[in-house]
């Protein structure tokens, strides 16, 4: 094969390019000492490689100390010695340490980018920045213009990560960035152009494993998870036309994705591979374009919050979403909530759980607008779908499901229903126990059991009947309370019954209080050990009616549980 030498040296002419290292900001005395404030040595060296038509200014391995903020000016790199994101000690490769515009959420952000301009191979890290005291800070990355580019950057605890959105703009390109961001993790809106975000991964670890000198870990770990859970949107997305997203993740967020219409507008795209796992809402939709949402291989998990949903679909929604061969799991209270006057559409998916309390909940309820539900798996016997509201239209087709068809349309929307395959199992038989005696289960609800606080539901609990209910540990918030009937006063020998801990995150200290006619009596269970059985709590006395309970809670250090409880009479 022949090859001209006019392009081997085109080629080696442009990798020369691509490489040069235009201007070092060390020249412009800047200290990398993690110390000084670089800010005025690196803006220097930035306007100087704007100045000569563009270029790079490498950041060697050094801690970059920012009081202020930076603009790169159009046609500049601002480039660190990272090839990938990471989680790694701040110390390691080039380190930009941001203590300018605490305590301001709207301030000038870190970085400014400018049409054509690039930041790459850096991580971005907030020194001042605590778990137990979390402080507004402005954006760690803004841009303004056409051909805005982020990628191979960590962005170890942003206060708001990355924002193509305050100003109109064209053609981002957001890739390969980690981080543990605590408000906004990446913000979209005003882009009338195809903008590209690929492999973002924001989780807690970014940040908790990092080595990090304020890197929180045990309970303030735990409070970094609750701020998240209750303030976090990992991905806003408003006016953006052409979206494409691939391959993009959010643990713990209280919303995953978010998308919004703004005064722009809503949005429209392709969004192949996203996720969001331990979500309070994984996906939440006001708005979108006509063209619609088109969610391809998505994995939508929902645990947190007291009545966790999977999907939610707002009242202000008119356009379209597709969900195709997506999968939703977690002990959620729904997979999908939907209003407005447009249409969403589920095609080849798979619904692991939902009715975590075993009330009867809908995977599917349908408020308004219209609904598609076709080839996909149902994958426990509750009820699927529900027609409320002002809902227009249901097709539901095609579809396996773990148990008989219940759908209920009492509004009367037009329903077309047809070609499901139903396996209709037994009903589980409540265990027989002794003679005279008074059980409890779980799922026997008001006025005999009730829960407050966060308590999730496994439908598998053991050997017991329909399931059981778990906590994490906490400080006494969730309790469970069982208030069984007692035909009579008297001597009763009460038991729990305690499943198997499958997962090895029982507690060794479960609380039970036992409250009967001779007083307050609580014991601390090791749950560890347990195998499915019946645990002797001891005999006490009991007035007639439902004065008596047994009171779980999860003032321990590890999961508790909470399934059965019994009395029976003693000698």
């Amino acid at each position: 094969m022949q090859v001209s030498v006019a392009l081997i040296l085109s080629v080696l002419s442009f990798g020369t390019l691509c490489g040069a290292s235009d201007m070092n900001p060390t020249d412009f005395g800047a200290k990398a000492d993690g110390k000084t404030d670089d800010t005025a040595a690196l803006q220097a060296a930035l306007n100087k490689a704007g100045e000569t038509g563009g270029g790079i200014v490498e950041l060697p391995v050094g801690q970059f100390r920012l009081d202020g903020s930076l603009t790169i000016p159009s046609g500049v790199t601002l480039q660190g010695v990272w090839k990938t994101p990471h989680f790694s000690y701040p110390g390691q490769g080039t380190t930009l340490l941001a203590y300018g515009g605490r305590g301001k959420a709207e301030g000038p952000p870190l970085i400014m980018l400018e049409t054509n301009s690039a930041v790459c191979g850096l991580t971005v890290f907030y020194p001042e920045q605590r778990a137990d005291d979390i402080q507004p800070y402005p954006w760690t990355i803004q841009g303004r213009g056409t051909h805005l580019n982020v990628s191979d950057v960590t962005l170890l605890n942003p206060y708001q990560g990355i924002d193509f959105g305050t100003y109109p703009h064209e053609m981002h390109y957001i890739r390969n960035v980690y981080g543990c961001p605590l408000k906004i993790g990446v913000h979209l809106d005003q882009c009338t152009d195809i903008g590209r975000v690929e492999n973002v991964h924001f989780n807690p670890n970014s940040w908790t494993r990092s080595g990090a000198p304020n890197a929180p870990t045990g309970d303030l770990g735990n409070k970094l998870v609750e701020y998240m859970q209750a303030n976090l949107t990992a991905f806003a997305i408003g006016r953006s036309d052409w979206e494409f997203m691939l391959n993009t993740f959010s643990w713990g967020a209280h919303i995953g994705y978010r998308f919004y219409t703004s005064a722009a507008g809503p949005t429209n795209g392709s969004f192949l591979g996203i996720a969001a796992d331990w979500a309070v809402i994984p996906l939440l939709v006001e708005g979108t374009q006509e063209p619609g949402l088109l969610i391809t291989n998505g994995e939508f998990v929902s645990f947190a919050g007291k009545a966790p949903t999977e999907v939610v679909v707002t009242a202000t929604h008119t356009g379209v979403v597709q969900f195709q061969n997506c999968s939703y799991w977690g002990p959620a209270h729904q997979i999908a909530r939907i209003a407005g006057t447009g249409t969403v559409s589920f095609n080849g998916c798979n619904f692991v759980e939902w009715d975590r309390e075993g009330k009867g909940t809908p995977a599917i309820t349908l408020f308004g607008g219209n609904l598609l539900v076709n080839g996909c798996n149902f994958m426990k016997s509750s009820p699927q779908l529900a027609l409320r509201g002002t809902s227009q239209s249901a097709v539901f087709v095609g579809n396996r499901l773990a148990g008989p068809l219940a759908i209920a349309n009492p509004v009367r929307a037009q329903l077309q229903v047809g070609l499901n395959a139903a396996r209709v199992a037994a009903s589980p038989r409540r265990p027989v126990e002794q003679a005279g005696a008074i059980v409890l289960d779980d799922g026997d609800g008001r006025p005999g059991v009730t829960f407050t606080g966060d308590w999730q539901f496994a439908p598998e609990g053991g050997n017991y009947y329909r399931g059981v209910h778990w906590a994490q540990p906490g400080q006494g918030e969730a309790q469970a309370v069982f208030r069984p009937l007692v035909p009579r006063a008297g001597r009763y020998a009460v038991s729990v019954f305690l499943g198997p801990d499958p997962n090895r995150d029982h507690a060794g200290d479960a609380p039970v209080t036992v409250r009967s006619a001779a007083g307050v009596s609580t014991r601390r269970l090791d749950l560890r050990p347990q195998r499915g059985e019946w645990v002797s709590l001891g005999v006490f006395r009991f007035a007639a009616g439902r004065a008596g309970s047994i009171t779980f809670t999860n003032a321990a250090h590890g999961n508790v549980i909470a399934d059965a409880v019994k009395l029976v009479p003693a000698r």
